[in-house]
């Protein structure tokens, strides 16, 4: 999903970034709630339709939260292998799940 450069760039701001894991599981809450939001402006849902926001913007705000998750699992010493070994033992996990349920 990443290529190398990507990668790299994504840890050097990792490790830059001068938040404590502790505010940085604290700007993921935010920056969920504001991908929320977007997605709520974006289908027009009650309340939410004078925003402006589109699903272009939901977007962005979901891969800020992904950034701000990868920072945590930089910040924690989860190297790309290991991140990559998880990513599967958890995609795999959930297929199996989603195949019981039918």
């Amino acid at each position: 999903m990443f290529d190398q450069q990507l990668q790299e760039q994504i840890i050097r701001a990792a490790q830059s970034e001068p938040k404590t894991v502790q505010q940085q599981f604290l700007k993921l809450m935010e920056e969920s709630g504001e991908a929320a939001q977007a997605y709520l402006a974006s289908i027009k849902a009650s309340g939410n339709g004078y925003k402006q926001l589109d699903i272009n913007d939901t977007k962005e705000e979901l891969a800020d939260t992904l950034l701000v998750v990868l920072a945590i699992l930089v910040k924690l010493d989860c190297q790309p292998s290991e991140l990559k070994e998880l990513l599967q033992k958890k995609t795999q996990k959930w297929l199996d799940h989603q195949t019981k349920s039918k």
